[in-house]
């Protein structure tokens, strides 16, 4: 099998013969060539393998080369790193962008959190969002101007129904509203482009 990977811009071709019944993540441990790439957990939890992996934004961890059609079909698989992030090296990317977006719409809860039975459905599917950038990578929208993206909406709608101090309630849903909302409105490329089963804007629209 092929494996094409985007290194500075330039693909490397490399030749892999064994198991295909592995994870993307392991066909990198297999290579006989040093590539950079980040990973924790290994489990589709924490969100940090994410790359392109022919084409689409996936895990890597929870991409197996037996179920990718490319693979089947053709006998090879191309991987690249998320584009919509500064590159590190290799496969790894910089993503603390989406963490100081959150941090500039203050998204975080000033008092004790306050919460409604009815609502904890809806905040357990928020919170299986892995900041991972997966959705960020098929929307047109995210790096145009202030744009925050779809991971610091997710955040936001748990907190506005928790947040008691009415003046940082105000303040969020005024930042996300100009960084996420204003822009948005009724693009939503990020369908099916998320590895957690609820659909984000199904989710937004409640």
């Amino acid at each position: 099998m092929k494996v094409k990977i985007k290194i500075d811009d330039n693909y490397q071709i490399f030749d892999y013969e064994g198991d295909l019944n592995i994870s993307v993540i392991t066909l990198l441990e297999k290579l006989d060539w040093p590539i950079e790439y980040s990973c924790s957990c290994l489990q589709g939890i924490c969100g940090a393998c994410a790359m392109v992996i022919n084409s689409e934004p996936k895990l890597a961890c929870k991409t197996f080369l037996n179920e990718e059609r490319m693979v089947i079909e053709d006998n090879q698989i191309t991987i690249e790193p998320l584009s919509k992030f500064p590159l590190i090296k290799d496969l790894k990317v910089d993503r603390s962008i989406l963490f100081d977006a959150m941090t500039e719409c203050e998204l975080w809860l000033e008092n004790d959190s306050e919460y409604n039975p009815k609502d904890l459905d809806f905040e357990y599917e928020m919170s299986l969002c892995l900041m991972c950038g997966c959705c960020t990578e098929v929307c047109p929208n995210y790096k145009l101007g202030d744009f925050v993206g779809a991971p610091a909406a997710v955040s936001a709608s748990k907190l506005v129904n928790q947040e008691s101090d009415e003046e940082h309630l105000k303040n969020m849903k005024k930042n996300i509203k100009k960084g996420f909302f204003h822009i948005v409105l009724n693009q939503f490329p990020v369908k099916m482009s998320v590895p957690w089963k609820s659909q984000p804007k199904e989710q937004f629209q409640k």
